[in-house]
């Protein structure tokens, strides 16, 4: 006789085994969920408070309408300088990513070229007839008479034909001196 033929024969017999193998297997699928249940809340305990922050919609560019939303996340995962509200007329300083977090640095809160310039950099407005520039936020060196006058750059406004780009506060007097004789030069970075 084959043997899933007398395991049939047996439980048919003895019908009790078969019921208590069922109520062990429901008892061990029981423990299991527990135990997962209980890691999942050790981890929530883990990561703490939570807390509720803005969060980007969509992908924005430097001066774009912000569309954001509120999302509540656990505050081990929230930069120190993450933002809960918007304040009234703010303006977006560098690209966001759909997902990310808004934080203090991304929002300039003053109007006016200044507006989008980081921390440390001073704005100086650059006349570049041959710079095709329709962008902000884009990253360029500022040139004059074969010379670079500032490494790093960045534009944060575009008014008619002036370029205004932020530079290093070093480097603004020299910048700003070129631009007034009309040599500076936009260069663009790869």
């Amino acid at each position: 006789m084959q043997p899933v033929v007398r395991v049939r024969v047996f439980l048919a017999r003895h019908p009790w085994w078969y019921w208590l193998a069922v109520a062990a297997l429901a008892v061990t699928v029981a423990m299991i969920a527990r135990d997962r249940l209980a890691a999942v809340e050790q981890s929530r305990v883990a990561w703490g408070t939570s807390r509720t922050v803005v969060v980007a919609d969509v992908d924005h560019e430097p001066g774009d309408e912000l569309r954001v939303s509120r999302v509540e996340l656990p505050a081990a995962a929230i930069p120190p300088s993450a933002l809960g509200d918007l304040p009234p007329a703010a303006r977006l300083r560098q690209r966001l990513a759909s997902g990310e977090i808004v934080v203090a640095t991304d929002i300039a809160a003053a109007d006016g070229p200044a507006a989008r310039a980081s921390p440390g950099t001073v704005v100086v407005g650059v006349i570049d007839p041959t710079a095709p520039v329709d962008e902000i936020g884009v990253a360029v060196r500022i040139a004059a008479e074969g010379v670079v006058l500032a490494e790093r750059g960045t534009i944060v406004e575009l008014s008619g034909d002036v370029v205004y780009v932020a530079v290093d506060a070093d480097r603004a007097a020299a910048v700003a001196a070129a631009a007034q004789l009309r040599l500076a030069s936009i260069l663009f970075l790869p």
